[in-house]
């Protein structure tokens, strides 16, 4: 059984109950992820369409970090 803090189960559950039925899974996240990384760092307007995958990025650590790497990589390579 794993071992959670009761502020971790919470956690959890507010992602649970914050869950909406058209919710992006971390596939399709990792699919557009490129694209929304590249309107970041260009300050460009998001599309409608990438609001679901910043809604995903909000909850979910894994694809959050995968986002922050991308863009310091981003930012690295145009200094």
């Amino acid at each position: 059984m794993l071992n959670k803090t009761p502020s971790q189960i919470w956690a959890l559950v507010g992602m649970i109950a914050n869950t909406k039925t058209d919710q992006v899974t971390c596939d399709d996240c990792f699919g557009q992820i490129s694209e929304y990384v590249e309107l970041a760092v260009e300050e460009q307007t998001r599309t409608e369409g990438m609001k679901g995958i910043q809604r995903h990025l909000d909850q979910c650590p894994c694809c959050q970090n995968e986002y922050v790497a991308l863009v310091e990589a981003l930012k690295e390579v145009a200094a």
